[in-house]
Parts: structure tokens; sequence; C-alpha cells
């Protein structure tokens, strides 16, 4: 954890997860595909790079595409391209020299790889076809690992941001039949919309039906979180006591991002007033700092009065939430599903349903009641 939050983090910064992390890398051992799933802020991205980190310790090939961060296929195509090349190190001369086919030949090094490998002077090509270059560029993975002999683990984080590329899915399914005759590359897949990728690889008309194994992140371990907020405090020079740690835990129910922030808030806390906050004071620090985006989520949900009066009163607590809302003519479990879908509820092991964002839940009832 760092003084910043909502960046991804890894090494000795990255909190716990190892059980996840043991299911995952045994899986990719067994060359088994995998589905991470969680909402937004969950700790997906580090989770991932650190999977990747250790991998590639293990002597394999890695890559990491970032599908959110593409606004078209030519730029995913070339990322996706680069990616593999940086196993090599020769994603910087790629990136530089890619829109001019005299900069690709010139370069000795990627003169080598283009001639294994022709499609790539395609990306100086100003007439060129996206969708052969793309289709180049996800059979590249496999390639070019096999052609060195080497596995590759490659990542599609918020691989369901992929719909906003074509809406009749003929990327998904140019994706799915190149991959499932990939040998020697596993893949994990990452989002965030609970829905738009269960539509991908859970239901049996879904293009990656029962192609990778799904993992669902939840939040982080309560007592490896207390111990890194130890260690973190101690490392600022903060002498806060052994409670403010699992205070903080409770606070944020251990969300991977509100610890972050709840951390930093502290810091920033004590070095204004000289005093590290009370319990309250950081929840209100925390609600305030993130009004715009509670705002925005309630926003999204405000239009369909099923979701907004399920949504306040699973804030107030989920016991007999049915009962409660008898009288409201909803129909309360359609509600609760579309909620699951959109990664807003979750549900404990018996059942019972709870907003998944322990902020926003406070935010509900303090200004929404």
């Amino acid at each position: 954890m760092m003084a910043h939050a909502g960046k991804p983090v890894t090494s000795k910064n990255f909190i716990g997860r190892e059980k996840e992390l043991a299911l995952i890398m045994e899986y990719l051992k067994l060359g088994q595909s995998i589905v991470l799933v969680a909402p937004r802020r969950f700790g997906k991205t580090s989770l991932v790079l650190e999977v990747l980190q250790r991998i590639q310790k293990q002597g394999l090939y890695t890559a990491f595409v970032d599908i959110f961060t593409n606004p078209g296929m030519d730029m995913l195509s070339a990322n996706i391209t680069g990616e593999v090349l940086k196993n090599h190190k020769l994603n910087l001369q790629f990136h530089k020299a890619k829109t001019s086919a005299l900069e690709l030949i010139k370069n000795v090094k990627l003169k080598a790889v283009l001639n294994d490998f022709e499609f790539i002077a395609g990306f100086a090509d100003k007439d060129r076809n996206d969708w052969e270059l793309i289709a180049e560029s996800i059979d590249f993975v496999d390639a070019f690992s096999k052609r060195h002999n080497r596995k590759m683990v490659c990542a599609y984080d918020e691989f369901g941001d992929i719909t906003k590329f074509d809406k009749n899915d003929e990327l998904v399914k140019l994706f799915r039949s190149k991959i499932q005759q990939h040998k020697n590359s596993t893949y994990i897949f990452s989002g965030s919309y609970e829905s738009v990728m269960q539509a991908m690889f859970v239901t049996r008309v879904s293009p990656f039906y029962r192609m990778a194994r799904i993992v669902h992140l939840s939040y982080l371990e309560k007592d490896a979180l207390v111990r890194h907020l130890q260690h973190r405090f101690r490392e600022e020079g903060i002498n806060c006591g052994k409670d403010f740690p699992r205070q903080i835990a409770a606070i944020t129910h251990c969300h991977p991002y509100y610890a972050q922030l709840a951390f930093q808030q502290t810091i920033l806390y004590k070095a204004l007033y000289k005093k590290i906050p009370s319990s309250n004071e950081l929840l209100q620090q925390i609600i305030a700092v993130e009004k715009d985006y509670l705002e925005k989520v309630w926003e999204d949900v405000y239009t369909r009065r099923d979701h907004v009066l399920t949504l306040k009163a699973l804030a107030h607590g989920s016991e007999n939430i049915y009962g409660r809302l008898k009288t409201t003519k909803i129909n309360v479990a359609r509600a609760l599903k579309n909620l699951e879908g959109m990664g807003l509820v979750f549900r404990k092991e018996n059942g019972q349903p709870f907003i998944s964002d322990p902020i926003f839940n406070q935010w509900i009832i303090q200004t929404t009641t």
C-alpha cells in the first residue's frame, strides 16, 4: 500500500490475496485460463500484475493489455504486439518505429522479428485492414512464445470493455476463435461489470463458455490488512496504536481501495492537525473525498425505482428485506439480481444480500434518508 490511492500495487505494497494467488497460479500451471471478476477498485489489476510478476520470475513470457485504455482497434493491436515484444525488450523500439516502414526496416533487432512475423510491417501501412491486423496480433501472443519455446501468460484487463469496439460481438468471437487454438499460451481475463463478463463466459450461448475458470474477487483478509497497516504506519513514523488499523478495517470492510484511501487520509489528517482522526472523522473524510464518485454511482441507478428502493433498504440492513419492501410493489428478487450483475450487491454465505461498497452504503444512509 502506498500513500496515494487508486493505483495498482505489487511486490512489498501488495496486501494478502494469498489464497487467490495460490489458486490462480495453480490454474495457470495447469494451462487453464481464468476469468477474474469483481467490481471496479477491488484490486483486480494489482492481483493480475502480481501474478504476472511471479510468473515472469519462473521464466515464462508475460503480456498485460488494458482494454479500457485503448480507444480503437488499431491501438489495441499495437498494444498487444508491443506487450509481446516487451519480453525481448523491443516494445519501445516497436512503438517508436511502427508508423514508419523505413524505421521498421532500419531497426536491426526489429528486422529480425519482421522476418518471422511480417504482419508487423502492416502497422506502417496507412491503408491497412484493422481487422486483419487485430487478428494477427491476437495470434502473435501464441506464435511468438512458440517461436522462442517459452510458455506465455497473457492478461486482458477490463476485457468486458471489448464490446465498445463493435456492437455485434464480432471482435469477441474473433478473440475466441483465435485463442481456443492456442497451445503455448494461457490467458487471464479480468473485468468489472459482472453482467457483461458473465454474458461472455458463463451462459451457454456465450462465446467463451467453459473456456476459462471463473474466480470472484472479494475483500482483503482482515488480519493481513491490519498487519500491513501497522507496518506502513510505523514506516511513516505515525504512532497510532494497535486499535486504529483495526478501526480502518472495520470502516472500509477491508475494501482494497478504501483501505488505501483511509491510509492516505490518515497521513494528511496527521500532517494538518498533528493527531490521527477518530473513526467517524476518517469516515467523513473518505465520504467527502469520494463525493463525486458516489453521486455518479447513485445517478446511474436513480432512474430505476426498484433499484433505488432496494439499495435504500439494504443500506439499513439486509434482514427481512423482502418483508420490509413488501408494500413497495416492486420485484425485489429481480432488483437484487440486477444490482448483483452491476457489482453493487454481494451475498453473504447464508445468501443475505448487502451493498458491496461500504462507503456507498454509508453515503446512502447519510444523504438519501
